[in-house]
């Protein structure tokens, strides 16, 4: 399963396109594995995208709590 896809992804924005393409010309063989290897790419795309966004939020996280223990040492 994976997010929908209505919503921006500008990194995989072609492998959307892409899949949706593929789901679009072949709306019976996509049920057979037609389009598994666009699958398979945007499965691939959207785990790097989410990676990236773990990363920015454990930075950010890491910053939140030093300026935390900042203050708390201050008082």
């Amino acid at each position: 399963m994976h997010p929908p896809l209505f919503k921006p992804h500008p990194k995989c924005e072609d492998v959307v396109k892409a899949l949706v393409a593929c789901h679009e010309d072949h709306s019976f063989r996509k049920f057979f594995g037609h389009c598994n290897q666009y699958k398979a790419a945007l499965d691939k795309c959207f785990n790097e995208e989410k990676d990236e966004r773990r990363h920015a939020n454990m930075m950010a996280a890491r910053e939140n709590r030093a300026r935390y223990e900042a203050k708390r040492d201050d008082k």
